[in-house]
């Protein structure tokens, strides 16, 4: 979060594209959502939009990421600090986690009286500091003037739920839902010009939150004042399309402000792209013009491929392709590209197939472009050259429907790979960042140094890669994990120093006898010698037209080395595929180089993906974790067809929640942009996150780059003509 939006903001701010919808949010409210000042409304961002807000005041500081999930979904993951409450890190204030969901399920009507209308659940999940839900009603009185009203329960009505202080949270509070007596509140807002607004609300939100801690109930004050009144007021001023400001008042007695910014993935500051024009189509001479070229005589000659191969790779490597092999006949030329610059494959596809037109001779008329990926093939897509001619200037629609995509075939025996291509070898130099989020004592911790990565590839899907990393400076030392209220005198907060935890290996073991995979995480960090992150041999194969295999040796991550195995099931014109994956890992050293510790175990998934229409990829994966526990991760994740991902997981484990921890169970949001969409460059560069509001032990995997599925599914039906439409570009 807070490496990818800011960069995604800044390059993509020069972006101004107005949107006239009758229900879309006007303004951002304290929760990040849209709506009034602390009360929701039934508005909506547009489709996929994604932002963040900040909001302070007297009562707290609310950070919010939002995501437009589908049309009528919206979505907040919230990082607040409580004024007011005390716990074991502050006398006077708590950090809190917090999810709300919003479904609108009725449109407005512009024309007659209908409003629009949603249905809300705030902070279903984590403590429930912020507990409440709402049905709500939107309704444009004038061109300008834009009411709310709504029931709301919990929080919303005034009266927030106690919270159980021994409740490890992170679970759905359903036997509280729109439980109480609910209270109205209504908001109205102005937009007095483009870009300030002015709204009014009444809330019935008192700031005051409750803890059962079993014995008695303590009631705490939120920001040490209660409001004056239920009325809020607020103004609020847009730069453009995607930044706001605001100052508001809650009850007459406390001033807030407010910054947010969304940015819609539909909307890219450079929507052409900035990139060079492709080389046209270039027209076969007439069989007069060329006899000797139309008759494929010059097939025979011994010369002829490897002229043509060098002539077409050169003019690939312009393109950003790589010509791994090509196989060549008269009348038929296969050539295996590794897209190393196009975001959509379907525009390196294009490209290739004009350069065909121009490289190959007369004769030639089916074309095949081969898709690689690491030395492996992954699809083929088929075209006769008389409709690349013919359909050039057409829309890219008509060329899919020429086109025919199917499994990559065995390799032929006249495939040549192209001089030079093994063994590769690369590297980089690069700086890092390495950030740590929300942890209560320290909510944003970082690390900054330089980092160098080799790549050598040997033979086709035989790769040897690693990276070394020095750190420069930052504030992300190397800490124990937190001692136990019960070993601590019933006090936390406190953590084992390094010393104390590199001394005591029964100390590797929750109180609870979970083995500590991930919450020892902090001693492996703050090394100010170098490091190795990662060091591997890996092989990638595809034994049969339809299944792919991944052998990984070596260090596989900062914390875990050994061997990784996996094996995909992936038709090219499939919506479906079935994976499975073993791994026999032991934990690194704190040093991370060379050296191991004594905690060993065997993982393993059997997986299932599916994509579903509008850019939707559910996966469910079921095995063994970490920790020894096992369960299942369900993932639902969506791409847009300029490449943005934003997603979202769960982890359930036969782990009890006590054994667990805070949060009872693993969750997090992932989010993925392509740096192209910012700087209108093609680059297959992402800048991307997963933000989790907890790391524990349960329901944790060993991170192994290159997975199966990622590497195999850009080439493959559906998200290939996702991204069809750039096919001519």
């Amino acid at each position: 979060m807070a490496t990818t939006l800011p960069a995604a903001v800044l390059l993509g701010s020069v972006s101004s594209t107005a949107i006239a919808e009758p229900v879309l949010g006007q303004n951002v409210s304290t929760y990040g959502l849209p709506g009034g000042i602390d009360t929701p409304t039934a508005e909506m961002f547009p489709d996929g939009t994604l932002g963040a807000s900040v909001s302070y005041s007297d009562y707290g500081r609310r950070t919010n990421v939002v995501f437009q999930a589908m049309p009528r979904l919206t979505t907040v993951l919230r990082y607040s600090r409580v004024e007011g409450i005390p716990d074991y890190n502050s006398p006077d204030h708590i950090y809190d986690r917090s999810f709300d969901l919003r479904f609108k399920f009725l449109d407005e009507d512009p024309e007659g009286w209908r409003p629009a209308v949603a249905v809300g659940l705030q902070d279903f999940l984590g403590t429930g500091v912020y507990s409440g839900e709402y049905i709500v009603a939107t309704k444009n009185l004038t061109p300008r003037i834009r009411a709310s009203a709504g029931l709301g329960w919990g929080t919303l009505a005034g009266k927030p739920r106690t919270i159980d202080s021994t409740d490890t949270g992170g679970k759905p509070t359903v036997e509280n839902w729109f439980s109480g007596s609910p209270k109205p509140f209504g908001s109205i807002s102005w937009q007095t010009t483009e870009s300030l607004s002015l709204v009014a609300e009444y809330s019935n939100d008192e700031y005051v939150a409750r803890y059962d801690n079993g014995n008695h109930i303590r009631t705490f004050q939120e920001g040490g004042k209660a409001p004056d009144s239920n009325f809020n007021l607020a103004a609020y001023y847009k730069f453009g399309e995607n930044y706001e400001v605001g100052l508001y008042t809650i009850g007459g007695n406390t001033v807030g402000a407010q910054f947010s910014f969304a940015l819609n993935p539909r909307q890219a500051p450079y929507p052409s792209g900035l990139e060079k024009a492709p080389a046209p189509v270039r027209p076969r001479p007439a069989p007069s013009a060329d006899p000797e070229g139309w008759s494929g005589q010059w097939a025979q000659d011994p010369t002829a491929q490897p002229a043509i191969q060098k002539v077409l790779g050169d003019a690939l490597a312009e393109e950003g392709q790589v010509l791994e092999a090509m196989a060549l006949s008269s009348n038929r030329a296969e050539v295996r590209i590794r897209n190393q610059r196009y975001i959509q494959q379907a525009e390196a596809i294009g490209r290739t197939a004009r350069l065909m037109t121009r490289a190959l001779p007369p004769s030639v008329e089916t074309l095949v472009i081969t898709s690689s990926a690491d030395g492996v093939p992954t699809s083929s897509v088929t075209l006769r050259r008389s409709d690349v001619e013919r359909l050039e200037n057409t829309e890219a629609g008509q060329i899919a429907s020429a086109a025919a995509l199917g499994d990559a075939q065995p390799r032929p025996a006249d495939l040549v790979y192209s001089e030079g291509m093994y063994p590769r070898f690369r590297w980089r130099i690069s700086p890092y960042l390495d950030l740590g989020l929300f942890d209560p004592e320290e909510p944003l911790r970082y690390e900054v140094g330089a980092e160098a990565r080799i790549n050598y590839e040997l033979m086709p899907g035989l790769i040897f890669s690693g990276t070394l990393r020095q750190r420069a400076f930052g504030d992300m030392e190397q800490r124990g994990p937190g001692i136990p209220a019960s070993l601590n005198n019933g006090q936390r907060g406190d953590h084992y120093t390094p010393e104390e935890y590199e001394a005591d290996p029964s100390l590797e073991t929750t109180p609870e006898g979970v083995p500590r995979v991930r919450s020892d995480t902090r001693m492996y960090t703050g090394n100010t010698s170098p490091t190795i992150p990662e060091l591997t041999l890996a092989w990638y194969a595809r034994p049969s037209e339809q299944i792919y295999t991944r052998v990984t040796a070596g260090l596989l991550e900062r914390a875990y080395g050994g061997v990784s195995a996996e094996a995909l099931w992936k038709p090219v014109n499939s919506p479906l595929a079935f994976g499975a994956e073993i791994n026999r890992v032991r934990k690194r050293d704190f040093d991370v180089l060379f050296d191991f510790r004594d905690y060993e175990v065997t993982t393993g998934f059997v997986s299932a993906y599916y994509e579903f229409a509008e850019g939707f990829t559910a996966q469910l994966d079921v095995g063994k974790y970490l920790a020894g526990d096992k369960g299942a991760t369900v993932s639902l994740t969506r791409e847009f067809a300029n490449g943005w991902q934003v997603g979202a997981f769960a982890t359930k484990t036969d782990l009890s929640d006590e054994e667990f921890g805070e949060g009872s169970f693993d969750k997090g949001i992932t989010l993925s942009i392509p740096v192209s969409w910012a700087t209108g460059t093609p680059s297959r560069d992402r800048a991307s996150t997963t933000i989790r509001s907890l790391s524990r032990d349960g329901g944790s995997r060993v991170q192994v780059d290159g997975r199966l599925y990622d590497k195999v599914r850009d080439t493959h039906s559906v998200k290939l003509y996702e991204g069809w439409g750039r096919f001519w570009r």
